[in-house]
């Protein structure tokens, strides 16, 4: 119902787009994941995990690539300069499972509270084939032919959750929990219907209940991302 209700804005907010003020743009970028924390909930093996400070790597410019794609329109009726956007994000995280983690919890019913290798359990543990954010944004532009913005975000995130717990692989897309974003950067105009854009911005979102093979997972992305594409105005 809460992803229903998410999607009821973006329809008021655009089904009235002006042509003159919808941008469509498109965008190359790479995203910085923090540290993290994956647990899991495993009925099949009797375990019940909690693994501490996960490092993360991203690998944005192999394929598939780091992208995303938005959809600008200009909210005349409050100010010229304030926005509105649709906007999706398809970025990766992938973990090492040869790093060492903290261990807290049950492992196949014996209790655990220990410095392991993340590979002795955790075999693999990514989010290759997209850590998907589709987020509605709102923000405020400074100038014309070049122009500062910011903006802030809510959304879903619909991650391609992919494990291998003790052999066992499981992967799936999911919609999930909620994620914000907050951001700044500028466009240039560079034709009468182009811009070339750089933008920063920082994504927080909790992903819960994934599935994994025979139980769930937990976890949180946080992540820098800096992006870089072109804009059509029609």
């Amino acid at each position: 119902m809460k992803r229903i209700i998410f999607f009821i804005p973006i329809i008021l907010l655009f089904q009235n787009c002006t042509a003159q003020d919808l941008i469509i743009s498109a965008y190359l970028g790479k995203n910085f994941p923090l540290n993290t924390y994956l647990k899991i909930s495993q009925d099949i093996n009797e375990t019940f995990l909690r693994f501490e400070n996960i490092k993360l790597t991203d690998r944005s410019f192999q394929f598939p690539l780091y992208y995303g794609i938005k959809i600008s329109q200009s909210l005349k009726f409050i100010n010229p300069k304030v926005f509105a956007e649709i906007e999706f994000i398809h970025s990766k995280v992938y973990s090492d499972p040869e790093q060492k983690v903290k261990a807290v919890g049950i492992y196949r019913n014996s209790l655990v509270d220990s410095v392991i290798r993340f590979g002795d359990i955790v075999q693999n543990f990514s989010i290759s084939h997209g850590l998907n954010y589709l987020t509605l944004n709102f923000g405020y532009k400074f100038g014309d032919k070049i122009s500062p913005f910011v903006k802030f975000g809510v959304g879903i995130s619909i991650p391609h959750f992919e494990t291998t717990i003790d052999s066992l692989s499981f992967e799936r897309y999911e919609a999930n929990d909620f994620v914000v974003q907050f951001a700044s950067g500028f466009n240039i105009k560079i034709h009468k219907h182009i811009l070339f854009f750089f933008e920063g911005k920082y994504t927080l979102g909790e992903i819960i209940n994934a599935g994994i093979y025979g139980g769930t997972a937990e976890t949180l992305m946080k992540m820098y991302h800096f992006v870089f594409g072109l804009g059509y105005t029609i």
